[in-house]
């Protein structure tokens, strides 16, 4: 019987075993502290080439703030724009706009009448809008430079929306964290943020040494159940996969 090819990328997404990165990990860190105290935030950008591992580092700082009480919302590119598009990352249910009001709920908590007559929400509005610090998380962001993935007329939105999370003028904590191929860092200067922080803009290159070797460890004794020494498998293995 003949299959179907797997086309879904089954290496993205959390490392399984995952070890290294761990000034990346701290630099972060101390971003998340001092967002918090200063009540503001910026762009984190992790970016490399295919198979670095930016979606697990990514998931890795997302587990930190996670712990440091931050909201975490998975945004996709179009968050930037729409804020239809950002209400149900935020665990926001849209707005039904009915005669002269409209129904705003959000999950467990009851829903609220507004006036129609209200300015309607934007994405630079639903950031300021929360207390508890907000951690976006936007993967594949070199997304960001293909033009064709936005309409013409958003994109003066875009550049508010990105300036004011980078420049931290949100009146909140909140980062963007963002992972992309090694072009990201253009396609965010395509829309006015030319600096980024020396610690906030990694360039991933190949685990160092000790976390390969770490990694292919577990894999052998917890993936493949190995016993005894596995040594000699390890140095095989590493000279193939270059970190």
């Amino acid at each position: 019987m003949r299959t179907s090819p797997l086309t879904a990328a089954f290496d993205r997404g959390p490392a399984k075993y995952f070890h290294g990165r761990k000034q990346i990990l701290r630099d972060f860190n101390g971003l998340v502290t001092r967002a918090i105290q200063a009540k503001s935030g910026t762009i984190f950008l992790i970016q490399g080439a295919p198979g670095a591992g930016k979606s697990a580092l990514l998931h890795e700082c997302a587990e930190q703030a996670k712990s440091a009480k931050w909201k975490i919302a998975d945004i996709y590119f179009g968050a930037l724009f729409n804020p239809s598009e950002l209400r149900k990352p935020l665990g926001l249910k849209n707005l039904k706009i009915e005669g002269g009001s409209a129904h705003l709920g959000v999950a467990g908590i009851a829903q609220a009448e507004i006036s129609a007559e209200r300015s309607p929400q934007t994405v630079q509005t639903l950031l300021q809008e929360g207390k508890v610090p907000l951690l976006l998380t936007l993967d594949e962001a070199q997304t960001l430079g293909m033009k064709n993935e936005f309409p013409p007329d958003q994109a003066r939105n875009i550049v508010s929306v990105l300036n004011a999370i980078h420049n931290g003028k949100l009146g909140r904590p909140v980062i963007l964290l963002a992972a992309g191929l090694g072009m990201t860092v253009e396609s965010f200067r395509s829309f006015g943020i030319s600096r980024f922080s020396k610690r906030c803009l990694v360039e991933l290159g190949a685990l160092g040494k000790e976390a390969e070797r770490a990694v292919l460890h577990d894999w052998l004794t917890k993936e493949g159940d190995a016993k005894g020494d596995p040594t000699a498998w390890i140095d095989a293995i590493a000279r193939e996969t270059h970190g």
